[in-house]
Order: structure tokens, then C-alpha cells, then sequence
């Protein structure tokens, strides 16, 4: 498990859609298994550096490409599945009265939690099962504690009711776990082509880059295979991946579908237009705030 995409900064610096939390997960054999193969395609191409979104460039493309069919063979095949949540800024929070004050850091790691609580399918996982969630660390170890003594209090909650569960959260540094780099990657992209950073003039350029043009042209290959692979699932003909994925009505697709984006809203929030595309500059860039009157409910989130 990884997040992405958490940054700060003036409307016009920071994009749309913020706060990625993606997972990849599986049973202990197929998960070690393709924890091996990662390894294996890095020591191919003599590549020691952390894979990462932030680290893919002209001369290693070839290999993340290779690293990234290796993660989508597996969730084709149904072995390994794929989670992502993610918010939108132009759904704005309205806060209830008496709500605490909360720093952004303490928002990332409720999140987080919301996350890990919902996201997987627990309470339809067998009995006893037993769950081990790897995620990248932190320097607060004040939220780490936290979120590590949430996380064992997770499966005797009440709507879950899986007591019977074992879940645990252990934390480590992405550069020792090859499936963590692979989340950051994916997660990486979805911020980067759901922003339009390919559309930015980096350094007074009269045009993108061509490592810009490189990375749109990867990210896309990512969205395409999320959506192929999804809509085979889903016997749909769209996906977006910057909108919760529908259940259908049927209640195991939580644990069992292979891709799930989960669009986070709050209880109660206001819509701002400025963030939409037909508000945002010819770069993808926010121009003005342009907020909607009326506040809208958890219940008013298909919009």
C-alpha cells in the first residue's frame, strides 16, 4: 500500500485531484511470487535505483514498461487486484459545528485509514483469515502508531464484525519492497495524467518536454490497461479513473473485483466549478474559485 499525490501549495501549483491511496493484494504465495519477478526485471536491466513515478525517464521506460505488464498479467488473471482511492478538490469539505481542527497530515492518515478499512472486502474474506497490510513508512511516527492501532482494531468493528480476523499493518521503506515501488508508479500516474502535468511549460518551454510527452504517453497506457481490464470484468463499456467503480448491486465485488476506484466524499460539501475542465486554464491549470450555493450531502455524491 502507497500514497501519492498528498502535496500542498497555491491552487494554480497543485492539481485537481490529490490524496492517492492504491494497493495491490493478494494471497502471501502470488504476492511473493511477484515480488520475485519485480526483483528479476530490475536485475536484468542492472537497474538498482527505486522504481517510482517520479524516477521514470527516457532510458528506463523500457524496463517499467516491463514491470508494469508483469503487475497487469497478474490482475488479469485475477491473482493480484488493484485499489485506488483518491479526492477531488473541487468537492470542498463543510465542516460540522464542534469539528475538530485537523492538520493536513492528520487528514492523509484518516484517510488512510478509510482506506484500509473499506477498500479490500474484509468482511467477506474467509473465516479466520489472516491479513498482513504492508505499507510505505512515514516520518510521524505519532500517526504511524495511530494508524498501526486503528488498523488491529479494524475487523471487530461494527460494521464489519469479522473478529475473527487477524489484520495487521507493518510499515517499511519502499526501497526495500518492490510491490510498494509498483503501487507508487501507478498511483503516480493516475495523479499525473488526472492533473494534466503533461500539459504544463516547464522552464518558459514554448512546449512539453519531451519527458512530459513520455510519461502522458505511459500514464495512458496504464489507464488503458485499467479500463481494458475492467470493463471485460464489468461487461461495461467505460471506466474512469478518477470515479468511484459501482458495485452493481452485488455486494462481493468489494473483495473479488480486480480494479476499484473509490472517489472519497465527505459528509457534507460544496462543489467548486473552478476545478472543473471547462474552469481551468489552456495548461489544466485552476484560474478562480467558482462555488456553487448550495451544500450537498453524502447522499447527493453522483453528481
Amino acid at each position: 500500500m502507497d500514497e501519492a499525490w498528498t502535496h500542498g501549495g497555491t491552487p494554480a501549483e497543485i492539481g485537481r485531484y490529490w490524496c492517492f491511496y492504491g494497493a495491490l493484494f493478494g494471497e502471501s504465495a502470488v504476492m511473493d511470487s511477484l515480488d520475485t519477478e519485480i526483483r528479476a526485471i530490475k536485475a536484468r536491466h542492472g537497474h538498482k535505483d527505486e522504481v517510482k513515478w517520479s524516477n521514470l525517464n527516457l532510458t528506463n521506460v523500457a524496463m517499467y514498461r516491463e514491470l508494469k505488464d508483469a503487475v497487469f498479467t497478474r490482475v488479469r488473471a485475477g491473482s493480484v487486484r488493484f485499489r485506488q482511492m483518491l479526492c477531488d478538490r473541487s468537492i470542498v469539505r463543510v465542516p460540522e459545528p464542534g469539528d475538530p481542527d485537523l492538520s493536513e497530515l492528520d487528514v492523509q492518515f484518516r484517510l488512510c485509514y478509510q482506506f484500509v478499512k473499506h477498500s479490500f472486502g474484509l468482511k467477506l474474506l474467509p473465516f479466520g483469515a489472516e491479513v498482513l497490510v504492508r505499507s510505505d513508512t512515514h516520518s510521524s511516527q505519532k500517526h504511524l502508531k495511530n494508524l498501526e492501532s486503528y488498523g488491529a482494531r479494524i475487523p471487530g468493528l461494527r460494521e464489519l464484525a469479522r473478529s475473527d480476523i487477524s489484520l495487521k499493518l507493518t510499515f517499511h521503506r519502499s526501497t526495500a519492497m518492490p510491490i510498494i515501488q509498483l503501487v507508487d508508479l501507478l498511483i503516480g500516474a493516475a495523479g499525473f495524467y488526472g492533473n494534466k502535468m503533461y500539459l504544463r511549460r516547464l522552464g518558459g518551454a514554448r512546449r512539453i518536454k519531451p519527458k512530459q510527452a513520455m510519461r502522458r504517453d505511459f500514464a495512458k497506457e496504464i489507464f488503458c490497461d485499467l479500463r481494458t481490464i475492467s470493463n471485460a470484468e464489468r461487461c461495461a463499456r467505460a471506466f474512469n479513473w478518477f470515479e468511484s467503480t459501482g458495485a452493481g448491486g452485488i455486494a462481493d465485488h468489494a473483495l473479488n473485483q480486480r480494479i476499484r476506484v473509490w472517489k472519497f466524499f465527505p459528509k457534507k460539501y460544496r462543489i467548486d466549478k473552478g476545478w472543473q475542465n471547462d474552469h481551468l486554464d489552456k495548461f489544466g491549470q485552476y484560474v478562480a474559485a467558482g462555488f456553487e450555493d448550495h451544500i450537498r450531502t453524502l447522499d447527493d455524491r453522483l453528481w
